[in-house]
């Protein structure tokens, strides 16, 4: 999982002892630093403290809230008065989320908290979906591609693919052409633009943002696969198609027979062999 936080320095540290597995714990020392994480980065989850600056302020919470309303927000906060007072305010505008400091933040009911509110609809759908087609996979293969899906940044190439289910890149083509799932180029393509979608749901989200969020080197190609599969810009997109008709579009569109080499070339940051994945993130069964 990617997660951000924005604490007081008593609870950060409990963060980071919580999540100290975690290669994609983001800090933010401001509100600004925070908006331009969530902006930038694959946040799935934000921890913070309506007074992480020392300041109480609601409004900056409020202001997240309504900007990035599919991300989940978790307020964690200490037993004093105008921690709760925000916290209830904050609750009548979306707020579903509250950890207390000392009470209900024991480590592992606390990464267990985040990973269930950190869920992707829009993804387990998807999957859902393929779930038959899937079972055609060797299982390390299959395990990927799902883990493709939920962490679409992760992911830049047919190699990536091939080396995180240890299985040849021939053998890559061949099953997932056996298992009507299309080219490996063509679900790297479907994942990032079905979680590009679930992002430009959300009114704070620019393409660019998004794009980079993905791991695109330019707005311009993603702009590109997303009229691939569904025929319009991005900008035309984000307020005109609901979350069915978009599952169903990349799921018509993976069925394809196009040609791919069509489709333009962005493979994104390639990540490091050494790249640590989280405990969210779930390794291939060896057989």
């Amino acid at each position: 999982m990617s997660v951000a936080a924005f604490l007081p320095n008593r609870l950060l540290t409990h963060v980071k002892h919580v999540f100290a597995d975690e290669p994609e714990l983001f800090v933010a020392t401001s509100w600004q630093e925070l908006e331009i994480l969530i902006r930038r980065k694959p946040i799935s989850v934000v921890i913070l403290d309506p007074a992480a600056d020392g300041i109480m302020n609601v409004s900056a919470v409020a202001n997240l809230l309504k900007r990035y309303p599919s991300l989940p927000l978790i307020a964690y906060v200490t037993l004093h008065a105008p921690q709760f007072n925000a916290v209830a305010q904050l609750g009548r505008l979306g707020l579903k989320e509250v950890v207390l400091h000392r009470f209900d933040d024991a480590p592992e009911g606390f990464r267990e908290r985040v990973e269930r509110v950190e869920g992707n609809a829009l993804t387990h759908a998807v999957i859902q979906a393929l779930r038959d087609r899937l079972s055609h996979l060797p299982r390390q293969l299959a395990v990927t591609v799902e883990n493709l899906f939920e962490q679409p940044h992760r992911y830049a190439s047919a190699l990536d693919i091939g080396m995180e289910a240890s299985v040849a890149i021939v053998s890559v083509y061949r099953n997932l052409d056996t298992a009507r799932l299309g080219s490996p180029k063509r679900l790297l393509v479907a994942a990032k633009v079905l979680r590009g979608f679930g992002y430009l749901r959300d009114p704070g989200y620019s393409v660019l943002d998004v794009s980079i969020k993905l791991g695109y080197k330019t707005a311009r190609i993603f702009s590109q696969h997303w009229v691939s599969i569904f025929g319009v810009t991005p900008a035309r997109v984000r307020t005109r198609l609901t979350d069915e008709a978009a599952i169903e579009s990349v799921l018509k569109w993976l069925e394809a027979s196009d040609d791919d080499s069509t489709l333009a070339d962005d493979p994104g940051r390639r990540p490091g062999h050494n790249e640590s994945h989280s405990r969210r993130h779930r390794r291939p069964e060896r057989t």
